[in-house]
């Protein structure tokens, strides 16, 4: 019996190479989230800022991450797909570096300006801040996904 399989042509070997490419495309685009998902974990993670700066945040602290924990579970769960490629570079791992750091520094400030001042919209500012700086940075990684998925390098 002839085995055919050594002998694939030209054509048949870039179909089988588009096709793979079309097959890490879709999974790309199946493992964006939607941009409500950003929305929401922005504002659980800024009211996590808002909630710790008050006089007692004790009570109130387990709501935003109970909730936290409860959406990515299913935001996972839905899509079937997580993207694990960003931060693939040095840059890219300084840059998320940087805005720990800031996060860290926006977070130690609003306790120290709140307790210290007893400035009772502190916490409303830190958590508002906070939450554009988590969505921002989320729409840019799902910008980079998408772009990914489109069969370009992320910008």
């Amino acid at each position: 019996m002839f085995d055919n399989t050594d002998n694939v042509t030209r054509a048949e070997a870039r179909d089988a190479l588009d096709s793979a490419d079309k097959m890490e495309s879709a999974g790309w685009r199946r493992g964006v989230p939607e941009r409500w998902f950003g929305a929401v974990i922005s504002a659980l993670i800024g009211s996590l800022f808002a909630v710790y700066t008050l006089q007692d945040p004790s009570a109130y602290i387990v709501f935003p991450i109970l909730a936290l924990g409860i959406v990515i579970a299913i935001t996972r769960q839905k899509s079937g797909a997580y993207g694990r490629e960003f931060p693939n570079t040095k840059a890219d791992a300084w840059k998320t570096a940087l805005f720990a750091a800031v996060l860290l520094v926006v977070f130690f400030g609003s306790i120290v300006i709140r307790r210290t001042y007893d400035i009772a919209w502190v916490p409303l500012v830190a958590g508002l801040l906070v939450a554009l700086l988590v969505y921002l940075a989320s729409e840019h990684e799902r910008r980079a996904y998408l772009a990914k998925g489109a069969g370009g390098e992320p910008k």
